[in-house]
């Protein structure tokens, strides 16, 4: 029985909203139920929006105090909705097909930032310039040298709740034109913080009110230099300074991204034209008095009060639609790996090659794309699940190409234009990225404590306030008399003739790239010609999380203990865990270390089969119940001791786990097994645990050095060992090795009615000296071309993301334990939790998303990617055998007919795509996990069962008659 897709959401992150009850006003959305990252609760917290959100809320900050509040969605009606170039989007939850934002007309209602006087009508972006002369991430220009600002010191200027002015110098930005309130003003003020702008000592009142910002000294991380030099001219050029303060701002230039211009609520600007703003009334307030502390002070900075955003869209099929208002359009946030746009560049991948090509159209319904080749400008319809658009896949493996520079570039980019006749250096259609941040960058900011009870920054940053801080204390003094104290970074202009560096506004479908250069012009140059700007904000980010946070890995904290986020339940709630160990089903104690053994895995066989332990040569009950029957029992019951799971219900395994990337509380093997493989014969070919004499070459730990036999690791690989021959699945086969103990190979078959049904699935092992203590390793045999993941936890180059394995942050009775768990537990925890029927739900975070409209939609096309590429498996797993597998999987697909059943499906499932439409609904209510294929799935399923056929017919034809 399906279940009712639940309500859309209404909202996302950035959405202006307006309260419909009381207490009325407007906000812009943090926080949305949907999201994919999620917040740990902390304990008396003082923000509200830190708490785990239920389905149907969401977190806003009101204007204009940025109170904060959880409230239902209900409560809010969408005012605007905002994009930006770059962004992609679709029509609805339900739509496939989806566009990507080609440029934005934002228009907005203003205010007086001070006196809150009102601009009637609405004012387009092109007339308002930033209030704020520079922001922390803003690119700057110098001799040749492309810098990003890291940090401003500035000076305001704030009016007191009795008129009088006063300075106040700030590190970090923290006030802006228009703030007003008590905590306007420093809680200690510092020595520089009166001026001959007052001459009393100012106590706070909600009425001190920021007039006027103004920078006075910046730090500059220097990140690249001018491609289109000659490499001795290059040389040659230094790199800048690190800090610039007063006059020496002057020597900077400022290039802006065209979305830094557009208004955003609650953000500050000007008018850029004098008579514009006499048109419609603007004038400036005036603050001060004349002659008296520091004079007067004209303020023009206005407040966008609200929005409304117009936005032009390239969909997929190449159409483009102007000025959409954006509140009809979502934000598409679970991009398809396969999405690309007409003037991508993309990787068309097949078995005999692999073409450059640019997107021409796309039909995101049928998973079809019209490709031109670079190589002889043909054009050719092909699936897109043949297709790379992002240059990210690794196909072997190897650090160089996971390290290769991701494909052409996206609309935003900031890049480097290199002279005609020359080029980036880089194999189209990769574009290699460059700007690296300066070492003093990373510096952890610290402050430290002075004998006289004050308190100093330390490292750049104080030095940076030191630079500010003395320009602060020198005005009004006679030491300041004849010395320029300020200067102004000024924008970039066409008189400064920079051109080569610019922002990427558009693609072209022939593969050339439309470039706004610096010096305000518009180029149109070729893919090779570019080199591209990385952001330094977010190279400082990944430095800051480090990678190990990317894909859910958690480490100890100073006290030892571990930080583990529980995924499925809890209410997403953090606990400590300190590695103890619950009371339960746990194996018997084993000692660690002892002497090292000369024991192999065919002694451990041999005691396995005579009920011998390694350590004692008798036998005697080491307390765990194990069945030496040769065949396991239907639904596997495994030995109290092993600390297998308990059992669900079939409508529990056949949904999956709430988090794929966790290890088993619970699975029905029955429920998850594939079809039947049973054989009478226990000396036939399917043997689901054999010990061989020799590990094979191809095994992927195979060069690895052996692993320290000591007595704790025989005597549990003794156990082990035990468990495995009695207690496997049919479904999965297992095979050690005489001379080297420490690998296993295992082979899984996909179980029935998931996308992986039938489909032959191989993981070596590696255990290592401190086995049991620590998990075992695994290695995935991925053999999917290139063309992306078979599954969310099965990844490319090996790796398998699993809690029982500690490649992901599980709850204790989750992660390994060398008291409950075991290699059997692991090895049904693929095939039972990994290998499942919906297995786009065992991506992190998106299993909150199932029963809603975009879960259904993006669940049933990876279901069919899965259900494409396993198919693969099956021809790679013939044409190029395992060794040690090769009779086993021969007798299965061959002899028992299971190519031909895999043939037979494929072949009813494409014929039956093609009858017509099916619906994402009557999609739900289908029990087959793969109700139907798209055009693109079919297409690339028939090339692979093509070659099946061939492998087919060549062995009925090679079998002499009367035999099988």
């Amino acid at each position: 029985m399906t279940s009712t897709p639940r309500q859309p959401s209404k909202f996302f992150q950035e959405d202006v909203v307006r309260r419909i009850l009381p207490p009325f006003g407007f906000g812009v959305v943090l926080r949305c139920w949907h999201d994919s990252e999620d917040y740990p609760p902390i304990p008396h917290s003082l923000d509200p929006l830190l708490r785990p959100l239920q389905p149907g809320e969401v977190g806003v900050s009101f204007f204009p105090d940025h109170s904060r509040e959880i409230l239902p969605e209900s409560h809010f009606a969408l005012v605007d909705r905002l994009f930006q170039p770059g962004d992609v989007c679709k029509r609805d939850l339900q739509a496939v097909e989806a566009g990507v934002i080609i440029s934005c007309d934002i228009e907005g209602k203003l205010e007086h930032a001070v006196t809150g006087a009102p601009l009637p009508e609405w004012h387009p972006s092109s007339v308002l310039e930033p209030a704020n002369e520079i922001f922390v991430g803003d690119f700057v220009v110098l001799d040749d040298w492309i810098g990003q600002i890291e940090e401003i010191f500035d000076e305001a200027i704030v009016q007191l709740g009795g008129g009088g002015l006063v300075r106040v110098p700030q590190l970090g930005g923290r006030l802006q034109v228009g703030d007003r309130g008590p905590d306007v003003l420093p809680p200690e003020p510092p020595a520089s913080f009166l001026t001959s702008l007052m001459r009393n000592n100012p106590r706070p009142s909600p009425q001190d009110t920021v007039l006027n910002i103004r920078p006075t000294a910046v730090a500059v991380t220097w990140m690249a230099i001018n491609q289109s030099l000659d490499k001795s001219v290059a040389a040659m050029r230094t790199r800048p300074p690190q800090f610039f303060s007063g006059p020496e701002l002057s020597h900077l230039r400022l290039i802006r991204s065209q979305s830094d211009g557009k208004a955003r609520v609650g953000e500050k600007f000007t008018l850029r034209d004098h008579l514009y703003a006499l048109a419609h009334g603007v004038s400036p307030s005036v603050h001060g008095k004349e002659g008296v502390d520091g004079g007067l002070v004209s303020v023009s900075t206005l407040v966008v009060k609200m929005t409304r955003t117009f936005v032009t869209v390239l969909w997929q099929d190449g159409t483009k639609e102007r000025r959409v208002d954006a509140k009809s359009l979502i934000p598409y946030l679970n991009v398809d790996e396969y999405d690309c746009w007409p003037g991508d560049y993309v990787l068309h991948k097949t078995e005999d090659s692999k073409r450059v090509a640019v997107v021409q159209t796309v039909n995101a319904s049928a998973r079809t794309a019209l490709i031109r080749y670079r190589d002889d400008d043909t054009t050719e319809l092909v699936s897109v699940l043949e297709l790379d658009p992002h240059g990210t896949t690794a196909t072997d493996g190897s650090p160089q190409e996971q390290q290769l520079d991701s494909f052409g570039v996206r609309r935003g980019d900031f890049v480097f234009v290199h002279p005609e006749g020359t080029t980036n250096g880089a194999e189209l259609p990769r574009v290699p990225r460059i700007g690296e941040l300066e070492g003093w960058v990373r510096e952890i900011p610290t402050v430290e404590d002075k004998p006289d009870g004050t308190t100093v920054i330390s490292g750049w940053r104080g030095e940076l306030h030191n630079i500010g801080q003395s320009i602060a204390k020198a005005r009004g003094t006679p030491e300041s008399a004849g010395r320029e104290l300020d200067g102004r970074v000024r924008k970039i202009t066409a008189d400064d003739g920079i051109d080569w560096f610019g922002e990427v506004t558009d693609l072209c479908i022939d593969g050339r790239v439309q470039v706004a250069l610096a010096n305000t012009k518009v180029a149109i140059v070729p893919l090779e010609r570019i080199t591209r700007l990385q952001d330094g904000m977010d190279n400082a980010m990944a430095d800051m999380w480090g990678d190990e946070y990317s894909d859910g890995y958690y480490e100890g904290d100073e006290d030892g203990d571990v930080e583990i986020r529980y995924e499925g339940g809890g209410g997403g709630a953090w606990e400590r865990y300190n590695g103890e160990l619950e009371s339960g089903d746990e194996w018997e104690d084993v000692e660690e270390g002892g002497d090292d053994m000369n024991s192999t895995a065919a002694d451990v066989a041999l005691n396995m089969d005579t009920g011998t332990d390694l350590d004692s040569g008798a036998h005697r009950d080491d307390g765990m119940d194990i069945d030496e029957a040769t065949g396991p029992p239907e639904t596997v019951a495994p030995p109290l001791n092993v600390g297998m799971p308990s059992i669900p219900t079939k409508m529990e395994a056949s949904s999956g786990p709430s988090s794929g990337v966790r290890s088993p509380t619970e699975i029905d093997i029955a429920a998850k097994k594939a079809k039947d493989i049973s054989m009478e014969d226990e000396d036939g070919p399917w043997q689901r645990f054999l010990v061989l004499p020799e590990a094979p070459v191809d095994h992927a730990f195979y060069a690895s050095k052996h692993a320290q036999t000591t007595k704790a690791f025989m005597a549990r690989l003794n156990k082990e060992y035990r468990v495995l021959k009695s207690s496997l699945p049919e479904s999965i086969l297992v095979r050690a090795y005489e001379d080297r103990a420490d690998l296993l190979r295992c082979l899984i078959i996909g179980p029935e009615n998931t996308p992986y049904e039938d489909a032959p699935f191989v993981i070596d092992w590696l255990l290592d000296s401190d086995f049991p203590q620590t998990p075992p390793q695994a290695h995935f045999l991925s053999w999917t071309n290139g063309n992306g993941r078979v599954n969310p936890n099965l990844y490319e180059e090996g790796k398998v993301c699993l809690s029982i394995l500690g490649t992901w942050a599980g709850d204790r009775n989750e992660s390994w334990s060398a008291a409950r768990s075991s290699l059997l537990q692991a090895f049904v925890s693929i095939q039972g939790l990994v290998l499942v029927k919906e297995p786009w739900f065992c991506e992190p975070a998106y299993e909150k998303l199932r029963n809603t409209q975009e879960g259904l939609v993006n669940s049933r096309l990876y279901s069919e990617k899965a259900y494409v590429l396993s198919r693969g498996f099956v021809r790679r797993a013939l044409e190029i055998p395992l060794q040690g597998l090769e009779s086993e999987i021969n007798w299965l697909y061959y002899e028992r007919g299971r190519l031909q059943t895999v043939i037979r499906a494929a072949r009813a499932l494409i014929d039956k795509s093609g009858v017509g439409e099916v619906s994402d609904e009557q999609a739900m209510a289908s029990d087959r996990a793969v109700p139907r294929l798209t055009a693109g799935g079919a297409l690339m399923l028939t090339r692979t069962l093509v070659k099946l056929e061939l492998l087919l017919e060549a062995r009925t034809s090679s079998v002499p008659v009367g035999t099988s």
